[in-house]
């Protein structure tokens, strides 16, 4: 009887669980396109370029998916099994609420074991892949971007014009920069001409300016400064030109555990222990998340039929984007050295773990929540509120 009864669950709860996560990740996924969307159009990117760059992406955006996905898609197969009445069914046949609890570990661990070789093996090699990919694609971007007798503006903080410019050996006549990257002042550069250095193995292009003149203005205009120049080199990173600042976390996201407790291990100071801390409570605390987020799952989807379908996922949504805040406030608070790295990680955790342990308490003793009991006597006077005027209207 258990046998089939796991069985059963098991087949209710996949396939709810792989339509959320396909869900979840188109939806990710066109985000990330849209981001992407300025590097795709100014490169010949080709269809194979896109694919890859969707290929790479897939793991990181998994690993944000799969919590959701998990409480979403456990929970939606438990609205369908009380619509039907079949947790009904199965109190009556002798089994309570903690009898459903080895089909939700079944489906939830296998999800779980995923999101964790998903997060320690295979995203450092996706991250660094994309990222070598994403390279590839902003230098063969930069061509196109030499455009004659425009104002470009897609650099961030940097206007770039061109009176002229030949392809054929990337000399441009006639070149006026506006540099606004230094926070306190705004640089203006004019130069007769320009040789355009693109190396393929380099992180960064390079004007080779001749025969010009810089100006630098601060903010509030009290001081200038002009200098003439006859040669003068201005450097352009790659990530400045594809519009990525936080080169440091972008490193680290391409490390795996190892290579992260290594660093923990020989941090020198403070403050370096709790940058690696953190890093390295998340790479674990984040996967788990498909388990204790996925517990809630049952309860929720009990507390629901299906024209209430709509209502359980807006509370789902509304608790994995909680969980996700708090995450997020917790990270700030410990690179603040508020709290410490496991509470500022775990925190999220810790509390889905007493909610769940709550909830599946409060379901197998079958005992009314706090809110309901005061819900109750609202429903009594709505119901009551039709009948009682219909009896005043007939005793007058």
């Amino acid at each position: 009887m258990k046998r089939t009864l796991y069985a059963y669950v098991l087949r209710e709860q996949y396939p709810p669980v792989l339509i959320c996560l396909a869900g979840t990740v188109f939806v990710l996924i066109t985000g990330q396109l849209l981001q992407l969307m300025r590097i795709l159009f100014a490169s010949s990117c080709s269809l194979k370029d896109a694919v890859e760059l969707i290929l790479f992406a897939m793991p990181r955006l998994i690993l944000y998916a799969a919590p959701m996905s998990a409480l979403l898609g456990v929970m939606l197969a438990f609205v369908r099994l009380n619509s039907d009445n079949e947790l009904v069914a199965f109190r009556a046949a002798g089994t309570g609420f903690l009898g459903f609890l080895p089909p939700v570990l079944g489906v939830l661990g296998i999800a779980c074991a995923l999101s964790f070789a998903n997060a320690i093996w295979v995203l450092p090699v996706t991250n660094h892949a994309f990222e070598l990919k994403l390279r590839s694609l902003g230098r063969s971007s930069i061509p196109s971007l030499l455009e004659e007798g425009v104002f470009i503006t897609a650099i961030p903080k940097l206007v770039l014009f061109f009176r002229s410019v030949d392809r054929s050996d990337f000399t441009i006549n006639g070149i006026f920069i506006q540099d606004q990257r230094q926070p306190n002042e705004k640089a203006t550069i004019a130069a007769q001409t320009a040789q355009v250095d693109i190396p393929s193995d380099a992180h960064a292009i390079t004007f080779k300016l001749a025969n010009g003149m810089i100006t630098r203005a601060a903010n509030d205009l009290k001081q200038a400064q002009a200098v003439t120049f006859k040669n003068y080199d201005f450097i352009l990173s790659m990530d400045e030109i594809m519009g990525v600042v936080d080169t440091t976390a972008r490193k680290r996201s391409e490390m795996n555990l190892a290579q992260i407790y290594s660093r923990l291990k020989n941090a020198a100071d403070k403050a370096t222990v709790v940058f690696w801390s953190l890093e390295l409570h998340q790479r674990i605390a984040f996967p788990s998340a498909c388990l204790l987020l996925g517990l809630l799952g049952p309860p929720l989807g009990s507390l629901f039929r299906q024209r209430g379908r709509m209502t359980g996922i807006t509370i789902g949504v509304g608790i994995f984007l909680a969980y996700y805040v708090l995450l997020s406030a917790g990270k700030t608070l410990g690179e603040s050295n508020m709290v410490s790295p496991f509470f500022a990680v775990w925190t999220p955790n810790l509390l889905s773990l007493a909610l769940v342990i709550y909830l599946w308490t409060k379901m197998h003793r079958e005992t009314p929540f706090f809110l309901a009991l005061l819900g109750r006597p609202l429903a009594l006077l709505r119901r009551a509120g039709p009948g009682a005027r219909k009896h005043g209207a007939v005793a007058r």
